[in-house]
């Protein structure tokens, strides 16, 4: 993947046309890692995306998309991630529009982790709302995060506490970083703190199924943000984001 920029957390299923924004993206020189928020969703994209060398795809079950018989969906979902190098999104939200599902989404997130720590070499997007010490608890007692495992666990949009992100960054974690979080004063804060061996850019869009998304203001959002963390961690602008497109490009093609 010789791309310069790469949107390490976005949502190419959403798009009208997969295929095609993937060779928007591709003509733009950008990389991505397209994450999934059901199983159905991934085998869809599997097939949609198989001929775009510059997106990997995650197969996923994101939490708000976990129902309170997501225990029907496990065997599946966990013989479909042993499969699979790229893992998401998966992860927790407990912001209370979703606690209700509270339960479900651990045993989701518990399946998942151990597969990761037991099979390894996984590439992991992670949800993590109002819940992130509850998601590397699980992470750090399955093993997912262990060196021999060999995982790369990518937390994106960080909106934890400072001591949350400490602890994450002692366990190893990667962090994605959007337009959005640097909107906030925590937030910026934050992204000075990560190290630079570990930090990503990422667009999460489209939000949402049906939205606008141009690969062209994905470029563009990603330049953005590459331009504001260089400034924010006192950077040259061109060595960071080289730095994070090798950490991608890495991590996309192993």
């Amino acid at each position: 993947m010789g791309d310069k920029l790469f949107d390490m957390h976005c949502h190419l299923g959403f798009c009208e046309d997969a295929a095609q924004a993937a060779r928007e993206l591709a003509a733009a020189g950008v990389g991505a890692f397209s994450n999934t928020v059901t199983l159905a969703e991934f085998a869809a994209q599997q097939v949609a995306l198989a001929g775009a060398a510059n997106v990997r795809v995650g197969c996923g079950l994101h939490p708000w998309w976990v129902g309170e018989d997501a225990a029907a969906d496990l065997d599946a979902l966990c013989a479909a991630v042993e499969r699979q190098r790229f893992v998401g999104e998966v992860g927790l939200d407990f912001s209370p529009p979703h606690v209700a599902t509270r339960q479900a989404q651990m045993a989701v997130l518990l399946q998942v982790a151990d597969v990761c720590g037991r099979v390894g070499g996984k590439v992991v997007s992670l949800h993590a709302v109002r819940a992130v010490d509850d998601v590397l608890d699980v992470l750090e007692g399955t093993g997912a995060l262990a060196e021999a495992a060999g995982n790369a666990c990518i937390i994106h949009w960080f909106s934890g506490t400072s001591d949350q992100l400490t602890r994450a960054r002692r366990l190893g974690a990667f962090f994605s970083v959007n337009p959005r979080m640097l909107q906030s004063k925590r937030g910026r804060a934050y992204a000075q703190a990560i190290p630079g061996n570990r930090l990503l850019l990422e667009t999460d869009l489209p939000a949402q199924a049906g939205a606008s998304w141009d690969a062209e203001r994905v470029r563009q959002l990603l330049g953005q943000t590459a331009c504001q963390l260089a400034e924010l961690r006192g950077e040259d602008v061109a060595d960071l984001q080289e730095r994070i497109a090798a950490t991608s490009r890495a991590l996309l093609e192993a």
